[in-house]
């Protein structure tokens, strides 16, 4: 499970959660005042922003799109809204 650790105000936490959700997958989030620098867990790895959250944000785009390509008429639920395709 992705999970995003944030403070409750933070603008860098904010765009990452974006991201997040622009990718149509599930993630949790934990809000801990002491996360300074928010970062992301992946089972037991730790995402800190900078290069190596690029990356990991970069080859999971990969991943899903090559998911996402394999199972043909998929459809999905608007995160924001909550239309279904």
């Amino acid at each position: 499970m992705i999970t995003l650790h944030r403070k409750s105000s933070d603008d860098r936490a904010d765009r990452i959660e974006e991201r997040l959700r622009d990718l149509v997958l599930a993630y949790r989030t934990v809000t801990d005042e002491s996360a300074d620098p928010c970062f992301i867990t992946e089972g037991d790895r730790k995402i800190l922003p900078g290069e190596d959250m690029e990356e990991w944000f970069r080859n999971l785009a990969g991943e899903l799109e090559w998911s996402r390509s394999l199972s043909g008429d998929g459809c999905y639920i608007d995160p924001d809204s909550g239309d279904v395709c």
